[in-house]
């Protein structure tokens, strides 16, 4: 019973530093900014009734496809397959997951080993008295350490659930990457369609153009007209042929900002196939939505895990206030004698517990949980501003589809009747009644409604992409 009295005193003792080594915390903490919540139901349920969308099953992660084009479908895979920015974010995902495992293993067991072999003289007025002092020695020493913190007041775990929430921050942006890398390449695509189909119109306008302008000098010749018609004409083709070779240069741009957002040279681009546009089917938005929508796109959940991993390191930084305990071993072989060193005489050892007092660092402390609370409350704001943003994306977009589904559907109108008075004027021209000038002009206008069709065509594409992507693509693939 005797021999256990040091054991006993010794774990009296220790309980007693525990409790009164405790620092004080801050008698008043500054509350938590609060995680807003979404409100997009009723956005969305206006929609109803609008014949820009229509209620269908919400496209999985692959929303391009939602289009119906192979070749834009093509190019978006090829993009989230060699981009340079989704490889770096790759590896931002990769670093997190080591700083989360490396957090893991702190926690555990810690271990360490030390060698070292040194030739020293010893001094003959130090310590040791001659004949050790002023003789040359050679000492080895090898030692096996290991440690364990006791996580009474739970900061490992909070550290350890701040580095996972900071892991899955990375993996929720690399989604956010792939979104808007995805959206950037429908845009281009979607521009490049029209630039293209525009182009093709405007040679033709061109060619017409010409034709008109040989018909001004033919009347001219003649003394039927002055030359103030073949001046006007003239300046008309000079106006659609710099139209036409600003669109050919647009072409190229679009063409190598695709061969850029999918990893490739210029050169690659010069390969493409020219874009055939087409119209655009209504907007699918899914039969029901939850309420937490928005919340699910993975710009706002990289923004939410990254403000839960700072609640985290709050807890991290209130459990530095109670006092820490380390269980620690050490075993080791110690000689001054290289020949006895790996001996069993050599060895020798420790172990007993070391207790962290954080009594007399309580302004540390203090500034270090006040950092923490900042951040944590920076996140949070920064969380709620994307949330409006966010939000406010997806209102303007909603609005910009449904007007330009709109305004395409009168351009088809105009359109219609521009073909309309072209086929007339041609009748005229067949039965004598008209020169050709008033068919060319004819015909010149109604390839001005087709390009205008073909723009609006084009924009309400690069609107619903901008929808998609607002709305954070597939909805069940951004669940993290």
């Amino acid at each position: 019973m005797a021999m256990n009295m040091p054991a006993k005193s010794s774990i009296s003792l220790l309980s007693a530093v525990v409790l009164v080594g405790c620092a004080p915390l801050p008698a008043v903490s500054p509350p938590r900014p609060e995680i807003a919540k979404t409100a997009l139901q009723q956005i969305l349920a206006a929609t109803a009734g609008d014949p820009a969308f229509t209620r269908a099953a919400w496209p999985e992660r692959a929303w391009w496809r939602a289009f119906d084009d192979k070749a834009l479908d093509a190019l978006v895979e090829m993009a989230l397959r060699d981009s340079p920015t989704l490889a770096t974010a790759q590896a931002r995902i990769d670093r997190a997951r080591q700083a989360a495992h490396l957090v893991e293993l702190e926690s555990g067991i810690r271990y360490n080993s030390d060698a070292t072999v040194v030739r020293q003289h010893l001094s003959e007025n130090g310590l040791f008295p001659p004949p050790m002092g002023g003789s040359t020695l050679n000492e080895g020493d090898i030692s096996v350490g290991a440690a364990y913190a006791f996580d009474w007041w739970g900061k490992n775990r909070a550290l350890l659930r701040s580095a996972v929430g900071e892991s899955r921050a990375a993996e929720a942006e690399r989604s956010a990457a792939e979104l808007a890398l995805g959206g950037e390449v429908a845009d281009a695509y979607f521009d490049w369609q029209d630039v293209v189909a525009r182009s093709k119109l405007a040679r033709q306008t061109v060619d017409k153009r010409r034709m008109v302008l040989r018909l001004a000098g033919s009347r001219l010749k003649r003394g039927i007209d002055s030359a103030l018609p073949s001046s006007q004409m003239e300046v008309l083709l000079a106006e659609e042929q710099d139209k036409l070779k600003d669109l050919e240069t647009q072409s190229r741009i679009l063409r190598d900002r695709l061969a850029a957002l999918t990893g490739n040279g210029p050169d690659w681009a010069a390969g493409l196939d020219e874009p055939v546009l087409t119209p655009a089917a209504p907007f699918p938005l899914p039969q029901k939505l939850p309420l937490d929508w928005l919340a699910q796109r993975p710009d706002l959940v990289a923004l939410k895990w990254r403000a839960e991993a700072a609640a985290q390191r709050i807890e991290g930084a209130r459990a530095d206030f109670y006092p820490n305990v380390d269980l620690r071993l050490l075993l080791g072989l110690q000689s001054i004698d290289l020949g006895n060193w790996l001996t069993a005489k050599s060895w020798y050892g420790s172990f007993g517990p070391a207790v962290h007092i954080p009594l007399f660092n309580v302004r540390t402390l203090r500034t270090n949980l006040g950092m923490r609370e900042a951040e944590y409350a920076a996140a949070a704001a920064q969380y709620n501003l994307a949330l409006i943003v966010a939000a406010s994306q997806v209102a303007d977009a909603l609005a910009r589809v449904s007007a330009l589904d709109a305004r395409e559907r009168l351009q088809l109108s105009a359109t219609v009747s521009a073909e309309r008075a072209q086929h007339l004027q041609a009748q005229r021209f067949a039965s004598g009644l008209s020169d050709r000038l008033p068919l060319l002009d004819g015909e010149i206008a109604a390839l001005a409604q087709h390009a205008r069709e073909s723009k609006l065509q084009a924009d309400r594409k690069r609107a619903m992409a901008a929808l998609f992507v607002a709305l954070g693509g597939g909805h069940e693939s951004n669940r993290e």
